[in-house]
């Protein structure tokens, strides 16, 4: 008895691993993508679950009708099966419209500096055309902010320019070092040059007269600079779908 049961049990959560495994994350309703592009992204999105539990969605759709495409990638993820933490991008075609959807942890995850990352990578294949390198841009990038997030750390300012900050020390310690070195050759030396010529003039062997030239008016003109400003993406901060589920991320047009 002890054994059916322990076998029922076994079934029963191979069958429910395998429902989750199986899980389409890759639809491609507008029709970008090859037979072996889509298994690829499969295989990677499956593999990124098996190893961080989380669940990365890559949808495209032609049109959308009215609905927002916040909306829409926020309710497709609560309605579709996926699991509490992931992350959906949503690209829509007819419009240009793009939109990141977090969920669970991926909201945390993905703070200002990882979005800004993910949204720059993933827009700049979008407007070049380039569907297929966006989708592997949105898992690659997903892949380090979770094994940053497994590690306790974060995709955060001291990450994003570690080697500006690393190459901007290496120059202040070289110039440091080069100030240094320029005092000690200073400091050995025994004749100093004179900085005066009055020690090499004999008095009263040169004079100059003064003059000057006094200006009364002066007149400053200013033209004033036009600023152009560009809003077409961003994050959309937190709020909540029609499912009651939190959603983080963002988007915009490319």
């Amino acid at each position: 008895m002890k054994t059916k049961r322990l076998f029922f049990i076994l079934m029963l959560f191979a069958i429910l691993a395998g429902s989750l495994f199986s899980q389409e994350r890759v639809v491609d309703n507008a029709g970008l993508l090859s037979e072996s592009q889509k298994e690829n992204l499969r295989r990677l999105t499956n593999s990124i679950f098996q190893t961080y539990g989380f669940d990365l969605v890559i949808v495209t759709e032609r049109s959308i009708g009215s609905t927002s495409p916040m909306v829409y990638a926020d309710d497709y993820f609560d309605y579709n099966g996926y699991g509490s933490d992931g992350c959906l991008f949503l690209q829509v075609t007819g419009s240009r419209d793009y939109w990141i959807s977090t969920s669970g942890t991926g909201i945390k995850i993905l703070n200002d500096y990882a979005f800004g990352k993910l949204e720059n990578d993933i827009v700049n294949n979008l407007s070049a055309g380039n569907n297929y390198e966006a989708y592997m841009e949105f898992i690659h990038d997903w892949e380090l902010f979770l094994n940053l997030d497994r590690n306790y750390r974060s995709y955060n300012f001291f990450y994003q320019w570690n080697i500006v900050l690393v190459t901007i020390s290496w120059v202040i310690a070289f110039l440091i070092g080069l100030i240094v070195v320029q005092v000690w050759k200073k400091g050995m030396n025994t004749a100093l040059p004179q900085r005066a010529a009055g020690v090499y003039v004999v008095p009263g062997s040169l004079a100059f007269k003064v003059k000057a030239d006094n200006f009364l008016y002066s007149t400053v003109t200013r033209t004033r600079r036009q600023t152009e400003s560009n809003s077409s993406g961003g994050g959309g901060g937190i709020h909540t779908g029609s499912s009651g589920r939190s959603h983080g991320g963002g988007g915009g047009r490319y």
